[in-house]
């Protein structure tokens, strides 16, 4: 049998009623010393990797192991299985194909996983035992049984680790034990390293050499291919230098074939630019390039510079054990921003797009999780359009958070992407899919439509596109230039650049005036926190058309549905939500009054700044406190009153501070309590649990109001009759309605309803029970509520 056998290979060889050599008994001496369970140990599970027939396997399960066994061979899982065992499940997988994660237990890791005699025959040892790695308990085991080079005729070598293979695998893990066993080595390793990639230069080249190309190549799989360089100990892109007269793609090219035995076209080479940096003392010039299209399978054909070629999952490049070659760490970074930490700076010219169509590739693990998520999304309510499902069954997520693992690339959260230095916040992020959901329904898009864009990373430019389909359109505007790379290179290696156009520029502005459809677009999708409605956004709003966005008022946060009609913006939908803020001249001030000495601070937000002189004399005197009898149950959801009071009451404002820190105002564990400002008086707003159930955990919290200073007394009433009014005519009964129009339009074309007052528009929030305002026009009601106009 051949030294790189295929599935075929194997499948004929247990068809054929072949097996594979029997454990010896010194290997089932050490596994039953090492691996065996404490005598008061819960359930454990086991995974063996390439079981045969199971012979590992059972040993495992008869030593107390629930095992999940993997095989690729249909007929080695067909013989294992024939033998019935409760503790034993068989699957077939291929486990060169990173899908284990499709059987591991929900919740929890393997306490031991075991591969027996195959290592050796694996092409991505280093990939294939990180994602190993992944799925252990905390303090589980890896246990690697391998034939030893050293203990075998030559022409066993293929199917052998040698003791530099043996060293590289046991460099990833803290704790690590070698047995020997015969003619094989036993490993034992636990706790694998958890850090940074480090970054490593090879010795001073001469100087021709210091001009070349690196060549980042992808499989279908979507894996990297890196070799180990065993004399500098680093791994490193396939590249080098350009001969005379010789194009880059012509390098990439040759190169390709050289090193690692790949042949592909000049034609299908695409050129990502050039880096420049200093090393040794000399000027390093390195056009990255990028090939999708090749034929064959990687081979080390210059075993003095690269002895093996492995295919490496993206997600895992941050945290290799071994150096990465600093010029392969760059170029990696420029075809997929922020892949890669601290990498050392190097300038980078751009070239313009090329015409070289990308082949995007993928594990199957992906495609499931994708599937999943689609599902739980269903199953929410949240994708209950045939539409949306295609769309996002569509869109490759993980492939714009390239440095996240698939797991969570596909969980229904924000990712952030980017971090403010400074306070450590996120200023760019990848949205929850679930609220992107809402909003792209509510953004009403049909095939065809004209769509701007505001906020850039690109996976939900491509969800748009392909609600809108090829005769559609998409405008994405980023005002960060690293997002904007990011989404500009993401949209190119999904196949998406044709159909979503980003652009550099500060969205408040709108689309630059050349890429305004004549009648304007049929849908804005904001996809940061906006505290204001800029007037370009409605300007370029075609009539009938939908605005979403996250809208702020009164410091709390609502994805809100808006249809243009005659210039007014009327809400079709709001939900709390939660989104990075706008920068740029969007960007609002969120520095909070503090009160004195006393740790606390009043955030002002869409009431206008009152003098807060006395109020921490007023936190230090005797306070009173009104309970509502108004209860919510744990985890029930209370925005409404939020908003109610936001933009109902007079003086409104959040009280901030350490909720961890003793003192007289109790404030939640969320950002703020709700409060007002009255004079020299102040009150809050305050939950305290009146009944909790142990067994269900089912709890009640009843709403109650502080109240400071002289008047601590009034506003507390104040506070709490709002909290009654919400309760009595509006929990549960009325969605609220906005209404949004240019700032300067008069009281008396507003809509009945509470008045928030933004820079360029006036917010009218409407609730139908008290109002009844619901239906009616602009100018078809009088102004009600306690908004006073702000």
């Amino acid at each position: 049998m051949s030294t790189t056998p295929t599935m075929q290979d194997w499948h004929a060889h247990y068809d054929g009623g072949r097996d594979f050599r029997a454990l010896t008994d010194t290997e089932k001496a050490v596994l039953g010393e090492h691996l065996a369970l404490p005598d008061d140990a819960r359930e454990a599970m086991a995974l063996d990797v390439a079981c045969g027939t199971g012979e590992l396997a059972r040993l495992l399960a008869g030593a107390g192991y629930r095992v999940d066994a993997v095989d690729w061979a249909e007929a080695a899982v067909e013989r294992a299985s024939a033998a019935p065992s409760d503790t034993i499940d068989y699957h077939q997988l291929d486990v060169t194909g990173g899908d284990l994660a499709s059987i591991a237990p929900v919740g929890g890791g393997y306490r031991v996983i075991t591969m027996r005699r195959a290592l050796a025959h694996l092409p991505d040892r280093t990939r294939t035992v990180a994602e190993l790695a992944a799925l252990l308990e905390p303090e589980g085991t890896l246990c690697v049984i391998t034939p030893h080079a050293d203990r075998h005729p030559e022409k066993l070598r293929g199917i052998c680790l040698d003791d530099a293979e043996i060293d590289l695998l046991r460099d990833g893990w803290v704790h690590t034990e070698r047995v020997e066993a015969g003619d094989s080595t036993i490993l034992l390793l636990r706790r694998p390293k958890v850090g940074a990639v480090v970054y490593a230069e090879k010795r001073t080249p001469k100087p021709a050499a210091m001009a070349g190309v690196a060549v980042v190549v992808t499989n279908g799989r979507g894996q990297v291919l890196l070799g180990w360089n065993p004399s500098r100990t680093m791994w490193e892109l396939p590249a080098g230098k350009v001969e005379p007269g010789e194009a880059f793609e012509a390098t990439a090219v040759r190169e390709l074939e050289e090193e690692a035995g790949l042949a592909a076209r000049p034609e299908a080479v695409l050129l990502l630019g050039t880096l420049c940096d200093a090393a040794h003392g000399f000027t390093r010039v390195t056009e990255v390039t990028r090939i999708t299209e090749f034929t064959g399978e990687p081979s080390a054909r210059e075993p003095e510079l690269v002895t093996r070629w492995e295919w490496h999952a993206l997600p895992v490049l941050r945290s290799l054990t071994q150096p990465l070659f600093t010029a392969s760490a760059q170029a990696l970074n420029v075809v997929w921003p922020g892949l890669l930490p601290g990498v050392p700076a190097a300038h980078h010219t751009p070239r313009p797009a090329g015409n070289v169509t990308l082949r995007f590739g993928e594990p199957r693990t992906a495609v499931r999780l994708r599937e999943q998520l689609v599902r739980d999304l269903t199953e929410a309510g949240r994708t209950d359009t045939p539409e949306l499902r295609r769309a996002f069954t569509a869109v490759p997520r993980h492939a714009f958070l390239p440095e996240q693992p698939l797991r969570r690339a596909y969980a229904n959260e924000a990712v952030a992407t980017v971090l403010d230095e400074d306070t450590g916040r996120p200023t760019s992020s990848v949205s929850q899919p679930g609220m992107q959901a809402v909003m792209l329904d509510r953004a009403g898009l049909r095939s065809g439509d004209r769509v701007l864009e505001i906020g850039g990373g690109g996976y939900n430019a491509c969800l748009i596109a392909e609600l809108v389909g090829p005769t559609g359109s998409v405008v994405c505007m980023e005002i960060d230039p690293y997002v904007h790379a990011r989404t500009e290179r993401f949209l190119a290696e999904t196949g998406y650049a044709e159909r979503a156009r980003p652009v550099l520029g500060d969205g408040a502005h709108g689309a630059p005036g050349h890429l305004l459809p004549e009648a304007g677009f049929d849908a804005i999708l904001v996809t940061v926190a906006a505290n204001d409605v800029p007037w370009a956004w409605r300007a370029q709003l075609a009539e009938g058309g939908h605005l979403v966005l996250p809208l702020r008022i009164g410091g709390f946060t609502r994805a809100i549905g808006l249809r243009h009609r005659g210039g007014t913006l009327r809400s079709t939908g709001t939900s709390p939500c939660g989104f990075v803020p706008m920068q740029g001249i969007g960007r609002w001030d969120e520095t909070a009054v503090p009160l004195g000495e006393t740790g606390y601070a009043i955030q002002w937000e869409d009431t206008p700044p009152a003098p807060v002189d006395g109020l921490d004399r007023a936190l230090a005197a005797d306070r009173v406190e009104v309970w509502t009898g108004v209860t919510v149950r744990g985890g029930e959801s209370f925005e409404d009153l939020q908003l109610w009071l936001a933009t109902s009451l007079t003086g409104f404002c959040r009280v901030t501070g350490d909720p961890d820190r003793p003192g007289p105002v109790r404030l939640p564990k969320r950002v703020g309590a709700e409060a007002i400002v009255t004079g020299r008086s102040l009150a809050c707003l305050m939950v305290e649990r009146r009944e909790h159930d142990d067994a269900t955990g089912a709890s009640t919290w009843e709403f109650g109001v502080q109240g400071f200073g002289p008047d601590g007394r009034a506003a507390a009433d104040t506070m709490a009759a709002a909290v009654h009014t919400w309760d009595r005519e509006l929990r549960g009964r009325a969605v609220p309605a906005l209404t949004i129009v240019p700032a300067g339009t008069p009281d008396s074309a507003l809509p009945a309803g509470d008045v928030v007052e933004k820079a360029g528009a006036r917010i009218v929030v409407s609730w139908p029970d008290r109002d009844g305002a619901a239906g009616r026009g602009v100018g078809q009601g009088t102004r009600s509520g306690g908004g006073s106009g702000r």
